[in-house]
């Protein structure tokens, strides 16, 4: 049996609220289950998993929520997730700098190739400029779900040329994944008692389910954000 009409609160934007990221959560965690439930892997022994698929469902969570936090589901940048972490993620594991590297570093290219790049160099100014950073994710739950280790070395095997990497940055799947979810169904439940989030959380409502009898709202139907199941 689905939802009933309005999750059953068509009156009540808190508890409407609550709901809607209940269900997206649960929506989240069964598409990261399934990219994690292990497969014989091709061309060699032993198992393995949709590691990017997992990665994009998180960055499209995590913008999701950022965006509803804000109150404007478009034109979410690391910034906008960054406030989010800090309100709902365990800290400093996703401080600011480690959300500008899985935004600049994985989300991009996971949103428009569907795989990280082989070696990221980072064009920040400061002492990071240069650091070309390679990766590895992985499915467990260790901690932190994301840090990065100087290590130096060159890819070989799929480059057309030796390529020079001096980090790496390791991924935890099933720590991300649950670090998200937790903090979703905080942010869920802080609402009801919180009026401009609730405000902010409304305002996006609009824009993905525009009412039609009148009201200008912005058209969301170019938008990422895939709606709420």
């Amino acid at each position: 049996m689905g939802l009933p009409a309005h999750r059953g609160a068509e009156a009540d934007p808190a508890i409407f609220a609550e709901r809607f990221i209940r269900s997206r959560v649960d929506g989240f965690n069964k598409d990261v289950r399934i990219c994690l439930t292990p497969v014989a892997a091709r061309g060699r022994k032993g198992m393995t998993h949709a590691y990017f698929p997992a990665l994009g469902a998180c960055f499209g969570t995590l913008e999701y929520l950022a965006g509803l936090y804000q109150g404007n589901l478009r034109g979410i940048n690391a910034q906008h997730l960054a406030k989010w972490a800090r309100h709902y993620l365990p800290q400093p594991d996703y401080d600011n700098e480690r959300i500008r590297i899985l935004f600049d570093a994985f989300r991009h290219p996971v949103a428009h190739r569907g795989i990280a790049s082989g070696v990221w160099v980072d064009q920040k100014p400061g002492p990071t400029h240069g650091n070309r950073l390679t990766w590895k994710v992985l499915a467990d739950s260790s901690r932190p779900a994301c840090r990065v280790v100087a290590e130096t070395g060159q890819l070989k095997r799929n480059p057309p040329w030796p390529c020079r990497y001096t980090h790496r940055v390791h991924i935890h799947l099933g720590s991300l994944a649950a670090d998200i979810s937790e903090g979703a169904i905080r942010y869920g439940q802080e609402i009801a008692s919180n009026d401009d989030l609730k405000a902010k959380f409304m305002k996006c409502m609009k824009q993905l389910y525009p009412r039609g009898d009148g009201e200008v709202t912005p058209n969301m139907a170019c938008s990422r954000q895939r709606p709420a199941r």
